[in-house]
């Protein structure tokens, strides 16, 4: 893990064995842990703030596929990485359809929550790397919704969106249109995003529109990014 990387844990659950292994292996990756004994009180919670990683013990109780549609249904961008411990292969099969990242059988052994977590762990640093943005500070021409030419710098990029620097006001909610070459690559991608917000001349955009294939192209140039990192 990066220092820059720290991660915060939901665990779900009663079971002081359950408890006990995960605990030894989030202490090991320096995840901060918060505790709740049953999924209502864990959907509370996780409605108020965000975590990077969710583990529920599902045991059959009343709470807990609503707690994991509400963590992976949520509109949130990121949303977190869930574990499911179960008991039975019908709630395997209901973790599963619910879209968990990780199911671990009971009886739950140290091996078992350790490479169970070591998964998560992997899935959870793509994902804070795949959002994260990379400065390229780029000046490019777009074409605003009425067709009127505006100078702009892109000052970072995500798979997600743009950060933006602009001397003239641009208004939230504008679509701007523009090609967008990136360093040390070959092809220039077509890009249409919209404004979301600004302050001062700066300002942050979602792409609203972007082919397959330079949708491809643009992970492809963030992934060769994490990779020298």
């Amino acid at each position: 893990m990066t220092p820059e990387m720290v991660f915060e844990c939901l665990v779900v659950s009663d079971d002081n064995q359950v408890l006990s292994l995960m605990n030894c292996t989030l202490d090991r990756l320096s995840i901060d842990v918060e505790r709740c004994a049953n999924p209502v009180k864990g959907l509370e919670l996780l409605a108020k703030r965000d975590v990077d990683l969710v583990v529920c013990d599902c045991k059959g109780a009343p709470g807990e596929i609503e707690l994991l549609n509400g963590v992976l249904t949520s509109d949130r961008k990121r949303k977190p990485t869930v574990i499911t411990v179960v008991d039975s292969p019908f709630l395997a099969l209901g973790a599963k359809s619910a879209g968990a990242h990780v199911i671990i059988r009971k009886p739950l052994t140290r091996e078992s929550s350790a490479q169970g977590l070591k998964t998560a762990y992997s899935r959870m640093v793509r994902e804070e790397r795949r959002a994260a943005r990379y400065a390229i500070m780029r000046r490019v021409l777009a074409k605003n919704q009425r067709g009127e030419l505006v100078p702009i710098t892109i000052t970072d990029i995500s798979e997600h969106g743009i950060g933006l620097f602009s001397k003239k006001k641009i208004d939230v909610g504008e679509l701007l249109s523009f090609e967008l070459a990136l360093s040390n690559a070959t092809l220039s991608i077509t890009v249409q995003a919209r404004l979301l917000w600004t302050r001062h001349s700066l300002g942050g955009a979602d792409f609203a529109c972007m082919s397959d294939a330079d949708r491809r192209f643009l992970h492809g140039w963030l992934a060769s990014r994490v990779r020298r990192n």
